[in-house]
């Protein structure tokens, strides 16, 4: 049986396609993440001069505002390639560190790249808990004949009155 000259055709193109998908698969991309930076504008924030208000409509608000005051704002951003089947991989990390004072104006701007980033391996040991440790099926049938059908929930008696009595 001969194939049609449309089969001839199409089955190079098929084999085209499907090798420009499989090298589209094996590419990089980048992606910010966080905080998109201007470099004029982040540049313009200066200490002694600027405050809460006009560093908020410059900047915009923050990434991330500090734990226990309010007095340290960071914007932060992050570059990372992206890899199929690989972790992201950062390429370029900044960190923007604009301090106030209690007054609310800036005291002092700091800048941290990826030299200053530390890589924090997290414990995954488990928290102990008091008490007793109980197994699945305990967890499970650990309930049944516990409550006694005589005593029902506070309010569900009979009577047709709300549950305050």
């Amino acid at each position: 049986m001969k194939m049609t000259s449309l089969a001839k055709q199409a089955k190079p193109l098929a084999l085209c396609l499907m090798a420009g998908v499989a090298l589209s698969a094996c590419g990089n991309s980048r992606m910010i993440r966080g905080y998109v930076f201007d470099k004029e504008l982040a540049a313009a924030i200066q200490p002694g001069v600027d405050n809460r208000q006009s560093v908020e409509s410059t900047l915009g608000t923050p990434t991330v505002r500090a734990t226990f005051d309010d007095n340290t704002w960071y914007y932060i951003s992050t570059t990372v390639r992206i890899r199929p089947v690989f972790w992201p991989d950062a390429q370029e990390h900044r960190v923007m560190a604009v301090a106030f004072s209690d007054t609310g104006v800036v005291t002092d701007v700091v800048n941290y790249d990826l030299s200053d980033m530390r890589k924090v391996d997290p414990v995954d040991d488990e928290t102990p808990t008091k008490g007793r440790k109980e197994g699945f099926f305990q967890q499970i049938f650990g309930g049944v004949g516990r409550f006694a059908g005589g005593s029902a929930p506070v309010g569900s008696q009979g009577g047709g009155r709300g549950p305050n009595g």
